[in-house]
């Protein structure tokens, strides 16, 4: 009975085994049928198929669609989708955060890609696409550039192939963030795009015979090229040598070109070839050989495609083997020559082809390099400059002997020649079209080596009676990081530099205009992408062959489209802030305009408050473009740095180039509440509220005394248009004036004592030249001296030991200055000089000038100690000691500070405003309610200062309706006793230096 049980028991059991075994195995089973639906396989994409991973489907840990599945499912996210309900949400972290992905197998050499994925637009700009491509000689790309933008969603793209003659095993395409915070990303297509073969670019082997005497006399003029530092060619360089070409034979000279040594690096020697008649060689009768690294690889390249496409006359540039008497030299340019084959493969007339006679220059170079074995910065010798050098042409001897070339080429000349002398204007000159396209495509791609003067070409066309340029030599290597382009301060008189022939061009209106129609035109992305498209095949094939020979070379097209996007964002004006409109309180119809943006722009008309309808203008008010600022044109391609070891030297660069505001005046009616303007050339619209003026402007000095003669006085002498003084006290009891044209000496020892009001006033320079134990004393005794005034002097006063003590300001006619030593328009130099004890605003006011200040001291000063408006200089070595107010006290100015001492200020010890930039370094602040301020749009950069006892010591706020928000860049610093380090109002922004938080 129990046997009969345990069987029964065991015959359930197995019962029960087998159902639930059944039932696992039908779970399995479709466990596998599942698995081997969405099982991740390799793919092969034929051209114009794609995937897609558009967030929607998770399993496990991947995101899936189709039959494709994506790395990091588990960042699914409903916060925000693009398409459908979902994202992928990379979180933030403290190092990089990787999103979705995908691995690409199965690829073979020559295939295109492009990949594409849509962030979520975060102010950050967090978040790039990238691509990793994994085998014996890999590759890596990334972008972050906004190809599109659709309801705050940003689509992001690159374009990349799998490289020749390496095996890649798998290619990674991912998206990812630094960390800083979460960024979401959405629909991440994968798109295969056509195959490029090796085949479509092999360079031609040009095989040189030279021979053993020839290669020695090549190599005997290197040797003298190395030890001068330059190489200078003579007629008597030439070699003979054949270009082997099949079983042909071709005879040519050559001879050693290039003017700096890196032509002649290793064996990398740069050649000019001659072909003799009646033989060529490509078409081409004269050519240059010479290394791709000597024009940046394939960027020169790039350049003359773009040249071409739009008919601009360039050289014929391609790339070539060369063997040396059967020993390759590797890959080599060859670069036509300025010969009538290159106008007339351009469809162009044979014509004159002009240059500029550059000996000068080089005789200048190498006389530096002899004397001091380096060419000094900055420093352009009378024979290097331009203006001194004679307009030539190539093969000018047979030119002239030719009775059609010779009468064309004296013409030629004439017209050059006549439009650098003023007589003729340039579009009677120039094929303005051409001209602007040129100078806007060097911009587009940061291009600048051609258009220095002495590689300036132009053609004369016989038909047009016109000089067209001829671009070449783009890159004399990497291009330098470039943050401005070559219009801006367009149509600004003070932006006309003697070393630039195109801020030249720029003073005209009919050549500005076309030139920034042609720059935003070539910086568009519906003009740009096509045209890399466009190459980018021919690009390709091009730089895996230099790649082989020159693997550092890593650039991409995508380098190039960002330039392009980043000076397209520039020509366009800001909407409300790139004209200021203030209205002026003495006169309520005057408004005063100000343009801050670097292109020029035009004034149409205003609208009344609450009214959109423009009332015209009856005349169109042109506003010249803004110089550069070079701290802010810095920071517009880098808003995040944190290194500022790129702004070393920017405080010279800003002080050679930038240049003090240019205001006009217009009457409008009394409502009127918004002025429109557009940029120049372009039809955009854009407007400014016009608000109203703080307080009364600066006064007119240049109306002060105009019509006063110079008197006599018993303590002064006129002799030939010389005013000297006479050493020793003299009271002043009436003012002293002196008219312009003449100069004024205050030798050491003098002692002018003004009283009962009396001022000094002139209009031509004062030199006043102190002793140390003699020093020049220029005081009020009786404290109503009407202070020290120089207005409009053309050339520069300069100050040594003098001291300026208990002076009031002029008051005079209804004017009142702030200052009790003033300089207006006046250039001015103060060296050992004493400020102390004046009863008005400021001790020293300079006003639209250029100024130095060096081992001044400023004490006991009512208010400010020094106010700079509309000026630009250096201030070195001095000490603002026990001020009312500011110790410095700039608005509108370019000013650096070296090694100064600011204590026990009343505000201040510097006070930057009205879009100024200010460079203060090793110096120290003690005692002061805020030890630095930089105010509306002004842009301050500090670097090793000491803060001590100070209320605040950094503060950036907007003080003026008029402006936006301020800058302060520290780079070192030290503090003690400083209740609040910083304080950074809305809008504006206090940076310091990584090392600086370290």
């Amino acid at each position: 009975m129990i046997l009969s049980q345990n069987r029964k028991r065991s015959k359930e059991f197995r019962s029960e085994f087998w159902l639930l075994g059944g039932l696992l195995a039908l779970l399995l089973a479709g466990l596998l049928y599942i698995l081997y639906n969405y099982r991740y396989e390799p793919v092969s994409l034929n051209p114009g198929e794609s995937i897609l991973c558009d967030a929607e489907r998770v399993r496990g840990s991947h995101f899936v669609r189709d039959n494709y599945q994506f790395d990091n499912g588990n960042m699914q996210s409903s916060e925000a989708a693009r398409s459908g309900w979902f994202s992928c949400r990379v979180p933030e972290g403290e190092s990089a955060q990787y999103g979705f992905g995908y691995r690409l197998e199965s690829s073979s050499p020559g295939e295109v890609y492009r990949v594409s994925v849509w962030r979520y637009k975060n102010i950050l700009n967090e978040g790039k696409l990238a691509v990793n491509g994994t085998g014996p000689v890999g590759f890596y790309h990334e972008s972050d550039e906004v190809m599109r933008l659709e309801d705050g969603w940003e689509k992001l793209s690159l374009t990349f192939h799998i490289p020749y003659g390496s095996e890649i095993e798998y290619v990674n395409i991912y998206v990812y963030t630094n960390g800083y915070q979460p960024v979401f990303f959405d629909d991440l297509e994968i798109e295969r795009i056509d195959v490029w073969a090796e085949a479509d670019f092999q360079p031609e082997v040009l095989d040189l015979e030279i021979g053993p005497g020839g290669r020695e006399d090549l190599a005997d003029k290197r040797r003298e090229a190395i030890q001068r530092g330059i190489l200078f060619s003579d007629s008597d360089d030439w070699v003979k040598a054949r270009i082997r070409n099949g079983t042909e034979k071709i005879p040519v000279r050559l001879r050693l070109k290039g003017d700096w040594l890196d032509h002649l690096a290793d064996d990398k020697w740069s050649f000019r070839v001659k072909v003799r008649d009646p033989y060529e060689w490509k078409h081409l009768k004269v050519f240059s050989l010479h290394t791709p690294a000597a024009r940046y690889h394939l960027h020169e390249w790039v350049l003359h495609q773009l040249w071409e496409q739009e008919d601009i006359l360039t050289t014929r540039y391609d790339f070539v083997e060369l063997q040396v008497d059967g020993e390759s030299r590797g890959i080599y340019a060859y670069e036509e020559h300025f010969t009538k084959q290159l106008v007339e493969s351009r469809r162009r007339r044979e014509g004159p082809i002009l240059k500029f006679n550059e000996d000068g220059l080089w005789l200048a170079y190498q006389r530096e390099l002899e004397t001091n074995g380096f060419i000094m910065f900055g420093y352009t010798p009378s024979a290097a400059a331009w203006e001194n050098a004679d307009i030539t042409a190539f093969e000018a001897d047979d030119l002239a002997a030719d009775t059609t070339q010779g009468p064309l080429l004296d013409q030629a000349k004439n017209l050059l020649a006549d439009y650098f002398s003023g007589k003729l204007p340039a579009e009677r000159v120039f094929d303005l079209d051409r001209l602007a396209a040129y100078y806007a495509s060097c911009d587009a791609l940061n291009a600048y080596h051609g258009v220095v003067w002495h590689n300036q070409r132009y053609y004369f066309n016989p038909i047009t009676g016109l000089l067209e340029p001829i671009g070449f030599d783009g890159f004399g290597g990497p291009p330098a990081d470039s943050y401005t382009f070559l219009g801006e301060g367009a149509l600004n008189p003070q932006s006309l530099m003697s070393d630039n022939l195109f801020h030249r061009l720029a003073q005209d209106t009919a050549f500005t205009r076309r030139y920034i129609q042609r720059l935003y035109h070539y910086t568009d992305q519906t003009f740009f992408e096509p045209f890399l498209d466009s190459i980018r095949q021919k690009w390709t094939a091009r730089r895996e062959w230099l790649r082989m020979e020159f693997p550092s070379y890593e650039a991409d097209l995508s380098d190039l489209r960002e330039r392009t996007r980043f000076i397209h964002s520039m020509v366009l004006p800001y909407e409300g802030q790139s004209v200021k409109a203030v209205r002026l309180l003495a006169n309520g119809k005057n408004i005063r305009l100000q343009n801050t943006h670097t292109l020029p722009v035009e004034v149409v008309g205003w609208s009344s408050e609450g009214s959109d309808q423009v009332q015209r203008l009856d005349a169109v008010l042109l506003l010249p473009g803004q110089m550069p600022r070079a701290y802010t044109s810095r920071l517009r391609a880098d808003s995040l740095m944190d290194d500022f070891a790129s702004l070393r030297f920017l405080e010279d660069r800003a002080l050679r180039e930038q240049r003090t505001p240019v205001f006009k005046t217009v009457a409008l009616p009394s409502g009127a509440a918004r002025i429109y303007y557009r940029p120049f050339g372009l039809d955009t619209l854009f407007s400014s509220v016009v608000v109203r003026e703080a307080a009364a402007m600066t006064p007119d000095y240049a109306q002060l005394f105009k019509d006063n003669l110079l008197e006599e006085q018993p303590f002064y002498r006129i002799q030939d248009k010389f005013v000297t003084f006479f050493p020793g006290q003299h009271e002043v009891r009436r003012h002293i004036y002196i008219p312009a044209g003449y100069q004024v000496e205050i030798p050491a020892g003098t002692q002018l004592d003004l009283r009962d009001g009396a001022a000094f006033v002139s209009r031509s320079p004062v030199n006043a030249m102190g002793e140390q134990e003699a020093p020049v004393r220029i005081f009020s005794g009786d404290g109503s001296g009407n202070g020290f005034t120089v207005l409009n002097s053309g050339k520069a006063s300069v100050f040594k030991n003098v001291d300026f003590s208990g002076l009031n300001t002029l008051s005079a006619g209804g004017w009142h200055l702030t200052g009790a030593v003033n300089f207006y328009e006046s250039p001015v130099r103060f060296y050992r000089c004493r400020f102390a004890a004046n009863h008005c605003e400021d001790a020293l006011n300079v006003i639209r000038s250029e100024f130095q200040l060096e081992a001044c001291r400023f004490e006991e000063t009512f208010s400010d100690a020094f106010d700079s408006d509309f000026s630009k200089g250096e201030v070195r070595n001095c000490g603002f000691f026990r001020t009312g107010n500011d110790g410095l006290d700039v608005s509108g100015s370019i000013v650096n500070v070296f090694e100064c001492q600011f204590d026990t200020n009343g505000d201040k010890g510097i006070s930057v405003g009205e879009a100024s930039d200010l460079t203060v370094f090793n110096s120290s602040f003690r005692n002061a309610p805020i030890a630095l301020a930089s105010k509306d749009e002004s842009m301050l950069y500090v670097r090793n200062v000491t803060l001590e006892q100070c209320e605040q010591g950094f503060a950036a706020y907007q003080k003026k309706p008029e402006y936006g928000g301020a800058t302060i860049l520290v780079e070192g610093y030290k503090a003690d006793q400083v209740k609040r380090l910083f304080v950074e109002g809305e809008g504006s922004r206090i940076r310091f230096d990584r090392e600086a938080l370290e």
